[in-house]
């Protein structure tokens, strides 16, 4: 038997999963990922399958383990982060009651939010549950329209999982959540950390249904000999809990204590900050997760159009370049957008770009807004649109600083992770756009992971807290703003603003034509 010195983690994100092994030092050895899909039936509906999610669990652990060429014996815990909110609801003797289950972009449950908004006023529901995002992304919803939808498959529901929860089902037999998925559920009072009698009985949901909340750092089980003879792991294998995407990536990105504030930056963008008590301002909506720090909270705004944005302009305006044969990963793409991006200069000869092509979610959210290339000339090349679009998903993020900065969190350095925070260019323009030094860690795309194999490693005594973090998360670059391009950018973030507040009413309109 091998010295159990090695923590696998799962990343299960919007399209798909990263398995990683992280040493017993919390060093990344290795990372594999692997697709799986999401459905859009109709209505605004956005499903995925929880099998789907266990068999690509399987593979992967099973094909990381042989390129680490690591025993399974050598693993001490696995633990998984994930996308949340999401609703699984499960039979009394395990079986999925829904062979496809809604996701957090899922918003077909309008009709539900407006009964409930009967009961309850959406302010008394955020000041309950500091759930800030569009009531729609929320588990609770989600149930409720799963009873109208499925009477019959309400009935014989057991309990309701997220999308964490059902992976450690399925490791374990145990059931449980943790308290930042639970918060993510729209059902928990997030002051007391407890399942909310009021919200649930206005919901029609059973208590009964909703698994116990546990903290992150909480071993719930171990590996069974099923779930060991489907994913190669050794019976016995201790499951810690993990969390929420969002908590798990603050944790990554080292926003544990007071102060310390992260950019996140992949398909949709959000900044946190790292907080002691739940902040509840429901004018801005700011959205309060309970940390995957026992007792912390991870306050958050979020802009769902970041990378997507950028993705969006690679598969419409910059698929017609021929690449050569070796060009063809992914990256390479994003690469050359950002050179003909850096041949444009600060405000991109004047073209200004409204990020909102899924719509704004935070502050003032109006679901009908879209994208907007404003300002565009003859003169104007597609290394301005690029540059516009970078300009454009920083303006977002310098708003939501600003927001922060109103409710007195501020720092004068931000940790950068996800996909897009490999650029330098990119973190380049955050730091000259929002005056912040732009601190660029070891681990950026893996910093969910990351988050959650620190939580493992306290849950099986690898480490003693996530005070030990600072010592574990490594700075290799740091982009300081340029005063020159900073003063320049304040004019354009003007007319960003000003451009978006003109537009707000316009969106509307445009929506309503039939």
């Amino acid at each position: 038997m091998g010295k159990k010195r090695y923590l696998l983690t799962h990343d299960l994100g919007t399209t798909a999963d990263k398995a990683c092994i992280f040493d017993d030092k919390l060093n990344l050895i290795a990372s594999e990922v692997m697709d799986y899909r999401t459905y859009y039936p109709k209505n605004g509906k956005a499903v995925q399958r929880p099998e789907d999610w266990w068999s690509v669990f399987c593979t992967t652990t099973q094909n990381i383990l042989r390129k680490c060429a690591i025993d399974p014996s050598e693993i001490a815990a696995v633990s998984c982060s994930g996308h949340s909110p999401s609703m699984v609801p499960i039979s009394a003797n395990g079986e999925l009651i829904l062979e496809a289950v809604p996701i957090y972009a899922d918003l077909s449950s309008r009709e539900e939010v407006s009964k409930f908004m009967e009961s309850i006023s959406e302010e008394d529901f955020y000041s309950m549950t500091g759930a800030g995002q569009v009531p729609e992304q929320y588990s609770l919803f989600k149930m409720m329209a799963f009873r109208r939808e499925n009477q019959e498959g309400f009935n014989r529901t057991w309990k309701i999982l997220n999308t964490v929860d059902y992976l450690v089902y399925r490791l374990t037999g145990n059931v449980r959540t943790d308290f930042s998925q639970a918060c993510n559920t729209g059902a928990l009072d997030i002051i007391k950390r407890e399942w909310s009698e009021e919200i649930l009985e206005a919901a029609e949901v059973p208590s009964e249904m909703m698994p116990e909340p546990v903290d992150s750092t909480s071993v719930v089980g171990e590996v069974t000999d099923i779930a060991s003879s489907q994913s190669g792991l050794c019976k016995g294998t201790s499951v810690v809990m993990g969390g929420g995407d969002v908590a798990c990536a603050a944790a990554g990105a080292g926003a544990v204590t007071e102060g310390v504030s992260y950019v996140c930056l992949g398909s949709a963008a959000w900044m946190g900050f790292f907080s002691k008590q739940p902040v509840l301002d429901y004018e801005s909506k700011l959205v309060n997760y309970c940390h995957i720090v026992p007792g912390g909270y991870a306050l958050q705004y979020q802009m769902t159009g970041a990378g997507i944005c950028y993705q969006w302009l690679r598969d419409t305006i910059y698929r017609y370049k021929e690449l050569d044969d070796d060009s063809t990963e992914e990256t390479d793409y994003f690469e050359m957008m950002n050179a003909e991006a850096s041949k444009s200069g600060v405000g991109a000869n004047r073209l200004i770009f409204l990020p909102y092509m899924r719509g704004i979610w935070a502050g003032k959210t109006n679901p009908d807004a879209r994208g907007v290339l404003f300002g565009l000339n003859l003169g104007n090349t597609v290394g301005d649109i690029y540059r516009s679009a970078l300009e454009g998903m920083v303006f977002g993020i310098k708003e939501i600083m600003d927001s922060f900065e109103k409710l007195g969190y501020s720092s004068r350095q931000v940790t950068v992770i996800g996909g897009c925070a490999k650029s330098k260019l990119w973190r380049q323009v955050i730091a000259d756009i929002t005056g912040r030094e732009v601190l660029c860690p070891a681990v950026i795309r893996e910093a969910g992971s990351l988050g959650a194999s620190i939580a493992a490693a306290i849950g099986v005594g690898m480490i003693d807290s996530f005070d030990d973090t600072k010592k574990i998360i490594e700075i290799v670059d740091v982009s300081y703003p340029n005063e020159k391009n900073h003063t320049k950018y304040q004019k354009y973030y003007s007319v960003f603003l000003e451009t978006k507040e003109r537009l707000n009413d316009l969106f509307e309109k445009l929506a309503n034509i039939e």
